[in-house]
């Protein structure tokens, strides 16, 4: 027994060294993680920054979502319901993009941060006619998109996944287009 002991240590070693290869990032084991924890720890800056932007980019799209949901839900009265409805839609497939490549390339199960203020402005926008609503919805948009892009932009250069730089390059060029289409004038 004793003449093996030493194989079991270096072999035990071995695998911990392994383990803290940061190469090794997409090989994780699996965890659940939700923002309003991660906020209220405070963590946010020991995480690897692709992980730390998936997230902020996450948390900016619940808000998003949040305040869509509510408008283009059964029981809101809003002039702005269909609008609401196809642009949560399209919203929601981003943000399903973010939750896939958090679980995907870091093995993290995200749930985003509960939105503060999503029901004031969603009862802001219903309350409004619709020309105006319709713009207020679009303003929202515009905001939401321009942090985002600006959230893009300062983290870029710190990404280290590639698969990560390649999907949030990607996402950065539509929200650029999307900006410049929403400042051209209302969407439909």
């Amino acid at each position: 027994m004793r003449r093996w002991l030493p194989l079991l240590l270096i072999a035990a070693m071995a695998a911990a060294c392994r383990r803290d290869d940061s190469s090794h990032e997409s090989a994780m084991v699996d965890s659940t993680l939700f923002g309003d924890d991660r906020a209220r720890q405070g963590d946010s800056a020991r995480t690897l920054p692709d992980v730390a932007l998936l997230e902020h980019l996450v948390d900016e799209y619940e808000q998003l979502d949040v305040v869509m949901d509510e408008l283009a839900g059964p029981t809101s009265g809003s002039s702005v319901k269909g609008k609401a409805w196809k642009r949560n839609r399209h919203e929601d497939a981003a943000k399903d993009k973010l939750l896939d490549l958090l679980q995907v390339e870091f093995g993290e199960r995200y749930h985003p941060r509960t939105p503060e203020g999503a029901a004031r402005r969603s009862d802001g926008i219903a309350a409004l006619p619709p020309d105006a609503g319709t713009r207020a919805l679009n303003g929202l948009v515009l905001d939401h998109h321009q942090r985002a892009f600006q959230a893009i932009g300062d983290a870029l250069p710190r990404l280290r996944n590639p698969r990560v730089r390649e999907e949030i390059t990607r996402l950065r060029e539509h929200l650029g287009k999307e900006i410049e289409q929403l400042k051209a004038g209302p969407l439909p």
